[in-house]
């Protein structure tokens, strides 16, 4: 099968493309990191640099493929709302538009259970839940908005799926887990809250797995959006105390009340709004919210439509990070 990946030089983005060739696709991959993709092409992908923001650029990619798989996007607690637009809905519409200019028939879409957050603990939601009248960020809103363009292009023929994957964990890993691990380095982490939130931490082996089977989802399965995770709740800080262990370091157990995490990121948050260069604060609403509240997903609908089921445990995904981290001396490639 020829297939399109977007986003390719991301974390999920080379997992994805790593598997896909493993498997014998046509892969022609497209991203802004030229060092990881050169490690694309030594795997068997075509890579083209470029930015999906540029929609001249998305239709020259798409001649000849038969599926589009679109991971790229702009992921991020903190950034100026025009940012996220063009990553995450321009972006998003440029792919649309692409497919239909080519007869390009299948688009498998990446969102986000960001759209779920509301500061309050939420177990088992279910795709079909109600969404908080305000989103918590811009990259939470953006994302909500590309998903109305892909349910639009799926009312107009094109077979879409969509998965929403909660926190990816595993080997190729530069968000969760590095963030932790260099905000513990800096002397900023603490446990917040309870320490007693349960969240779901998802294998991105996982979730290649469900993008594969976006691939080939037929009938009822198509035009829909699915929860991915592990199936398999934890307790974040008990996880994340896990991890550290293993890269020998110590998780310092001192509590701070979400309340007064949550002001301090306020406040933080209001600091950087002036700050010309609008860096992003070193606490945000948003961090905040992910690492005090419990946020668990119900994959009943994944499980049932697209034959989901999770393949790697939690456990050996964090095998799979540790030593690649170590290999690289405990920095983000």
């Amino acid at each position: 099968m020829k297939i399109l990946v977007t986003g390719a030089t991301g974390f999920l983005g080379t997992r994805l493309v790593e598997r896909l060739c493993e498997a014998g696709h046509s892969v022609r991959a497209t991203g802004r990191n030229l060092a990881a993709g050169q490690v694309l092409t030594a795997l068997g992908a075509e890579f083209i640099p470029g930015a999906i923001e540029d929609q001249a650029f998305v239709a020259s990619l798409l001649p000849g493929m038969e599926a589009v798989i679109h991971t790229a996007g702009l992921s991020s607690p903190w950034g100026k709302y025009e940012a996220f637009y063009q990553a995450n809905v321009q972006g998003t519409e440029n792919v649309i538009l692409g497919c239909f200019q080519h007869t390009v028939p299948r688009l498998v879409h990446v969102s986000t259970p960001s759209l779920y957050v509301e500061y309050r603990d939420r177990a088992n939601v279910r795709e079909s839940d109600p969404l908080p009248a305000t989103f918590v960020n811009a990259y939470a809103a953006t994302k909500y908005e590309a998903e109305q363009r892909v349910w639009a292009a799926s009312l107009r023929g094109l077979e879409t799926v969509m998965i929403r994957p909660r926190a990816l964990v595993g080997r190729g890993d530069t968000v969760i887990m590095p963030r932790l691990i260099r905000a513990h380095q800096e002397g900023r982490l603490r446990v917040i809250g309870t320490g007693q939130n349960r969240v779901d931490l998802t294998s991105v082996a996982n979730v290649v797995d469900a993008l594969l089977l976006g691939l080939t989802a037929e009938g009822p399965a198509l035009g829909e959006a699915y929860n991915i995770t592990n199936g398999d709740p934890v307790n974040l800080w008990d996880t994340v105390e896990q991890v550290f262990q293993h890269l020998g370091l110590t998780l310092n157990r001192r509590r701070i009340p979400f309340a007064v995490a949550f002001a301090v990121a306020k406040g933080m948050e209001a600091a950087a709004r002036f700050d010309p260069a609008f860096r992003e604060p070193p606490l945000t609403c948003y961090s905040v919210g992910m690492l005090a509240k419990t946020q668990t997903l119900n994959i009943d609908k994944a499980r049932t439509l697209l034959g989901y089921t999770p393949r790697q445990s939690l456990t050996d995904a964090i095998g799979e990070f540790v030593p690649w981290w170590q290999s690289l001396g405990g920095k983000s490639p």
